[in-house]
């Protein structure tokens, strides 16, 4: 999951590959709260698993994203 996270980040929101790492928050890697929404839309769609805007918090780092998706995969 935190491998496809990377790549939404990257494809979908034009964050640089390099600038993505884990302890980064979202809104560190310029995804504002509407962009936290699309994120969250995309996550259903590519992966079947619905987050709550609350979870796509752009205070979240990306491993804490990647956990709470992981989570509600596996669920």
């Amino acid at each position: 999951m935190r491998t496809e996270l990377f790549r939404i980040l990257h494809e979908s929101f034009d964050v640089p590959s390099d600038e993505i790492r884990s302890e980064k928050t979202l809104d560190e890697l310029g995804i504002d709260s509407v962009a936290a929404l699309e994120l969250s839309e995309i996550l259903h769609e590519r992966l079947g698993v619905s987050v709550s805007e609350d979870e796509v918090s752009t205070q979240n780092t990306v491993e804490q994203l990647a956990t709470i998706v992981t989570k509600k995969a596996g669920a």
